[in-house]
């Protein structure tokens, strides 16, 4: 395993055990006071916990070399692993509306204490540290699965903003149903990160576009050599970056020449996204003038 995905499996461990231990915080707390809400974002938090060994789980798969079957590698176990979170909260979301309805036929007052805020307080500080950390270490070690975990708990946030709301307001005295209210909202925030995620693993796994090719052809400006380029394409991620394009050169040049032009393409692209891991497919094609794109 190389060190990028030994990175990111520290990463997804330091924040599994922040996860469950907000997790317990929240549920403990809902047990014992008999809210829909905070038992809907105690759970919620859970799926953070099962999102990051999900996510461990697809890292190992995903740092497995090259072999026969997988030329270009299994890197994609991390994008698929993704999905599996998606799953897990879709069916989150729809337990919580399913408690939720139950709250609003047999609506039971939660039993609000000051002990309440303050746990409900400092798991949205952990919640924070949680959030700005791995976003910040999914974005430098290119890492699609830790991004999406970062954007799963950050929907966290809002939820415990909204779930103390709902609090407060049932302590100074509004109706009961504003808890499982609250806690559909919840359920509404766990579809909308689900859906942020399904959008992002799936333009991986479609091979959407992941360079702009206005950025490769000024990045391959500075070879004399290459008279033009067409054809640009990109897939993978920014941690495995695929990109491929028809180049013209001087029709004289020797194919040793050649062969050496396309060896300075790929690594001044590798330089350029550095520390990505960068492949590049370059079909050479003579350059003479009034050449038309076909």
């Amino acid at each position: 395993m190389d060190s990028t995905y030994k990175s990111i499996q520290r990463v997804l461990w330091i924040i599994l055990i922040a996860n469950l231990a907000v997790a317990l915080a929240k549920i403990f707390v809902g047990v014992t006071i008999d809210s829909a809400s905070v038992l809907a974002d105690g759970f919620h938090s859970v799926t953070d916990g099962s999102g990051n060994i999900v996510g461990l789980v697809g890292i190992a798969l995903a740092s497995r070399p090259q072999d026969d079957d997988h030329p270009y590698g299994h890197a994609k176990f991390e994008t698929l692993a993704s999905l599996v979170i998606v799953g897990m909260l879709v069916f989150l979301s729809i337990q919580i509306a399913s408690e939720a309805y139950g709250k609003f036929m047999n609506p039971v007052a939660p039993r609000i204490e000051t002990s309440t805020f303050i746990v409900m307080a400092l798991t949205f500080v952990i919640n924070v540290f949680v959030t700005t950390y791995e976003h910040k270490q999914g974005k430098k070690l290119h890492s699609s699965i830790l991004i999406s975990d970062a954007l799963h708990t950050r929907s966290d946030l809002f939820v415990t903003l909204g779930v103390i709301a709902s609090l407060v307001a049932v302590k100074l005295g509004m109706p009961v149903w504003i808890d499982p209210l609250v806690s559909l909202v919840v359920a509404g925030f766990i579809l909308r990160a689900a859906y942020d995620i399904f959008k992002m693993a799936s333009a991986i796994l479609l091979d959407s576009k992941a360079a702009d090719e206005k950025e490769i052809r000024e990045s391959l400006s500075v070879i004399p050599e290459i008279k033009g380029l067409h054809h640009i394409r990109s897939r993978g991620t920014e941690q495995n970056l695929f990109i491929d394009m028809h180049v013209l050169a001087d029709k004289e040049m020797l194919l040793m020449n050649v062969h050496e032009l396309a060896h300075r393409i790929e690594k001044n692209l590798q330089a350029h996204y550095q520390p990505s891991k960068v492949q590049v497919i370059t079909h050479m094609e003579p350059f003479v003038e009034n050449y038309k794109k076909k």
